[in-house]
C-alpha cells in the first residue's frame, strides 16, 4: 500500500475512534482494570516455581520487590505497607501476593485503621477475581510469570545469543529506554533490570504517519492523525496529549522506529506488537505499516486510574 493510501485510510479511521486497550495482555490482567487502588501504590506479585524473581504488575508506582518477601503490616522509614498472599502453592505458582503502599509512614492508630480498611477493599476485589479464574478451571491467566522476561533473559536464554552479541543487540533498547515491549503470544520484554510492568487502561489518541527517506537516512513524520473522542473524563486532555506526542517525536527513529523494525526480530518467532514509553505511552504499528512507510498508533494511559 502506498504512503498516500495509508495516510488517507488512517485519517478516516481515527476520526470517530474511541478504541481502548488494556495492557499487559492476558485474561487475568484485563480483569485487573477495575481494581480500586484508592490512590495508593499497588503491586501484584506472581512467583512461579523455578523462577527466582517474581513478576510484578503495579499501579501508579512500582513496589520494592523485597517487601513482597514478607506478609502483614510492614513499615520502612517513610512508608507503610500491607502485604497479603492471595494464593500459595497452587499448581506451578509459588504465590500470588498483593502489596499496597501508603503515601507516608502512618503514625497514628486512626491512620493505620483507615489505610487497612482501604487495603481490604482492594484485596477483596483481587481475591474475588482470582477465585473466578480458578472456578473456570483455566490456570493460564496466572502464568504471567512465564510471559514477562527481562531483555537480558530474552536475548541470552530465548535467542541464545552469547554475551558479546547480547550486549551489542541491547544497545538500541537501552538507549531508547522503553518500559517494555509487547510481543506476539502475549509475551512482554521488560527493558529494565526487573521484570515489572505497569498496569493501565490505554486510549487511542491518534497516529503518527511516517516515511523513511532513503536518500538522507532519516524518518520523516508526515502528519499526526487525531481522534475526535473526548477523553477528558479519563484525565487525557490536550496538554497531556501534546506533551506525550512531543516525547514520541523527539527522537522518533531511535525510540520507536528502530525498535519495532530491529533486525533482532528476524531471529525470534515472537514479533513486536507495541512499545511502552514511560509507562504512559503505548506505540503500536498499525496494520499495513512497514519499515519504509506507515502509521504508528499512539495510545495514552488514563491519568486517573
Amino acid at each position: 500500500m502506498s504512503k498516500t493510501d495509508i495516510f488517507s485510510k488512517y485519517s478516516q479511521l481515527y476520526q470517530k475512534t474511541t478504541t481502548r486497550e488494556i495492557v499487559p495482555e492476558g485474561a487475568f490482567t484485563r480483569q485487573l482494570a477495575d481494581v480500586p487502588t484508592h490512590g495508593f501504590d499497588v503491586g501484584i506479585f506472581f512467583k512461579q516455581k523455578g523462577i527466582r524473581e517474581p513478576r510484578q504488575i503495579f499501579y501508579h508506582n512500582e513496589i520494592p520487590g523485597n517487601i513482597a518477601k514478607n506478609n502483614g503490616f510492614l513499615e520502612s522509614e517513610n512508608r507503610s505497607f500491607l502485604s497479603h498472599t492471595i494464593l500459595s502453592k497452587f499448581k506451578d505458582l509459588d504465590y500470588l501476593k498483593v502489596v499496597i503502599a501508603s503515601h507516608k509512614k502512618l503514625e497514628s492508630s486512626a491512620e493505620r485503621s483507615g489505610f487497612l480498611k482501604s487495603c481490604q477493599r482492594t484485596i477483596d476485589v483481587i481475591l474475588r477475581k482470582a477465585k473466578n479464574v480458578i472456578h473456570f478451571g483455566d490456570f493460564t491467566p496466572f502464568l504471567f510469570a512465564q510471559r514477562v522476561r527481562t531483555l537480558d533473559w530474552f536475548l541470552s536464554k530465548d535467542l541464545k545469543l552469547d554475551e558479546v552479541s547480547s550486549e551489542a543487540v541491547a544497545i538500541p533498547f537501552n538507549v531508547a529506554g522503553p518500559d517494555y515491549i509487547l510481543l506476539s503470544g502475549e509475551n512482554i520484554i521488560a527493558v529494565k533490570d526487573r521484570p515489572v510492568v505497569p498496569q493501565g487502561i490505554f486510549y487511542l489518541v491518534g497516529g503518527i504517519g511516517y516515511s523513511f527517506d532513503t536518500s538522507v537516512g532519516a524518518v520523516n513524520e508526515e502528519r499526526m492523525f487525531r481522534t475526535t473522542a473526548d477523553l477528558t473524563p479519563m484525565g487525557i486532555d490536550e496538554a497531556y496529549i501534546e506533551n506525550s506526542i512531543s516525547q514520541v517525536t523527539e527522537d522518533f527513529q531511535t525510540n520507536v522506529h528502530s525498535l519495532i523494525f530491529s533486525d533482532i526480530w528476524k531471529k525470534s518467532p515472537a514479533k513486536p506488537l507495541g512499545v511502552n514509553i514511560g509507562g504512559q505511552i503505548l506505540i503500536k504499528p498499525a496494520k499495513d505499516s512497514e519499515i519504509w512507510n506507515g502509521v504508528f498508533e499512539v495510545y495514552l494511559r488514563a491519568a486517573n486510574i
